[in-house]
């Protein structure tokens, strides 16, 4: 089971998460609904390192955390679609990578700026157009 794990997380982490975060992943695909603490053992990372990753995953709207009935023990459940969550992150860290760069652009001059600047512009409607990319279902 390890190595269902460690293949998906090679695929996650190049998509931009963490190894925690497609571990998680992994183990909701796989398990549907699990504890806090039967996550942390089925990935095999800490609960904080758990608690912290699953912050991110609830922003984005992949997973939910829950409390059944008046139970202390916390659950983890798979609520979101992993694909539109990775184009979401993608398109995020390249959008904020184009503007950096046309910001610092700015203060340069000449024609070697120039073109670089309208490269970067021509990446920027690349990238507007993948936007609008929808996902196989």
């Amino acid at each position: 089971m390890e190595k269902v794990y460690e293949i998906f997380g090679n695929l996650v982490s190049t998509l931009g998460y963490s190894r925690v975060h497609a571990s998680i992943l992994a183990s909701l695909f796989i398990h549907k609904k699990l504890s806090l603490k039967e996550l942390s053992e089925k990935t095999k990372y800490s609960l904080p390192s758990i608690s912290l990753s699953l912050d991110l995953l609830e922003l984005l709207g992949l997973v939910r955390r829950y409390r059944k009935d008046k139970s202390k023990e916390v659950y983890v459940e798979l609520e979101g679609d992993l694909l539109l969550a990775l184009k979401k992150v993608v398109l995020m860290k390249i959008n904020r990578g184009i503007k950096i760069a046309i910001e610092e652009l700015k203060s340069e001059n000449g024609k070697d700026a120039k073109k670089i600047e309208s490269e970067i512009l021509r990446l920027k409607k690349y990238v507007d157009a993948l936007n609008k990319v929808k996902i196989p279902e």
